[in-house]
């Protein structure tokens, strides 16, 4: 792969304007609904001290408010919401979605590794004992997600409940993946699902007749920029087999697109699975936190890179407008410390039409595409 130049702050496109998602010309195929949104946060851990205790407050709220103001359903984050997993760390996060729940935004977080207990046990005993209770924590933090209930599906899995999940909403359907140590049993155990564990669930749940479009999400991406432990395992070609069978999966049931985190910047790029046969669009949904890595060696071989953009906080906000899906990023100068009220800028966009037409332009012609009003 050629070596590419990155600077600090300057967004970069990859490729032609007019290559993006390959969407089934079928996934509009049905009466075109009314125009709606929702939102995605990346990565909020920060420094673990008050009042942060490790979560990024002032960036979630100013990312909330932008949330609000643009009228999103609902909000997802894809994972390592605190530095560390704690009661205090998971509730503090919590508490920052006051103003989203008072806005009638329903929030269905999922848990990065910074999540789940890092520090070198004692014995496996402690470390199973410290897991479990990080995975309690979270579930108490935010209780009723779906899965716990009536509402929306986990796996059939000791411990998964509203911790891998899905959703519908309107026309869509929404699958967060966790693949990080949860509680196995009554016992003080703890087990690591994988994503072949979930493969029949997930299987079952595209198929189901109550979604006109499906995503995928989870923390750890296919093919990452910097971090090379992916959500198949601790390099980027890990488990060969079960990469071939998962986005066989996603591109056999219409999913062209998986959101994910870890990496703290954006990269929206098209990877292929190891057997070349099947393919994903990938958005790595940039950093809500004081962490940024840069592009590390050896870089992805199975991905084909069409935007990224580096050193900047940034959040992802999905469009359904009747007849089309739009991905938007906006991204602003990192803060944190103390509240700002940032700049947000729109610098990527891509989607497709119900005529088969896909889109994607430059941040300085995509703006067209939108409404003023949003």
């Amino acid at each position: 792969m050629a070596t590419m130049q990155f600077t600090r702050r300057r967004f970069l496109q990859f490729c032609s304007a007019n290559v993006v998602l390959p969407w089934m010309s079928s996934l509009f195929a049905t009466e075109a609904r009314s125009s709606w949104a929702f939102g995605i946060i990346p990565d909020t851990q920060w420094w673990f001290n008050a009042p942060f205790h490790g979560t990024a407050i002032h960036v979630i709220d100013a990312i909330n408010v932008e949330f609000i103001r643009q009228q999103v359903d609902f909000v997802i984050q894809i994972g390592d919401l605190a530095e560390m997993p704690s009661a205090l760390a998971f509730q503090t996060r919590a508490a920052h979605n006051q103003s989203l729940t008072e806005a009638g935004i329903k929030f269905y977080p999922i848990r990065g590794n910074h999540d789940v207990p890092n520090n070198n046990p004692k014995n496996l005993d402690d470390q199973a004992m410290k897991q479990a209770a990080a995975a309690a924590q979270f579930t108490a933090a935010f209780p009723d997600l779906p899965g716990t209930s009536s509402v929306g599906s986990s796996p059939d899995l000791p411990g998964a409940a509203g911790m891998t999940y899905s959703f519908t909403h309107n026309d869509g359907k929404f699958i967060l993946l966790d693949t990080f140590p949860m509680v196995d049993d009554n016992t003080k155990r703890s087990k690591t699902y994988t994503i072949s564990d979930y493969l029949p669930w997930i299987e079952a749940e595209l198929k189901r007749d109550d979604h006109r479009f499906a995503l995928v999400f989870a923390h750890k991406p296919l093919q990452g920029q910097n971090h090379k432990d992916i959500l198949f395992g601790e390099n980027l070609d890990s488990n060969p087999e079960m990469q071939n069978a998962f986005m066989e999966c996603l591109q056999r049931n219409g999913v062209r697109c998986f959101l994910c985190g870890h990496d703290h910047l954006y990269h929206h790029s098209r990877v292929k699975s190891p057997d070349g046969r099947s393919e994903v669009d990938q958005v790595i949904c940039g950093s809500a936190s004081h962490k940024f890595y840069l592009p590390a060696l050896p870089l992805p071989e199975r991905e084909r890179p069409i935007a990224q953009e580096l050193m900047r906080i940034g959040f992802v906000i999905v469009r359904i407008n009747d007849d089309r899906i739009s991905f938007e990023y906006y991204s602003a100068r990192p803060f944190g410390a103390k509240p700002q009220t940032p700049q947000w800028e729109l610098q990527d966009a891509f989607g497709h039409t119900q005529d088969g037409q896909s889109f994607g332009e430059p941040a300085e012609t995509m703006k067209q595409f939108f409404r003023p009003e949003r």
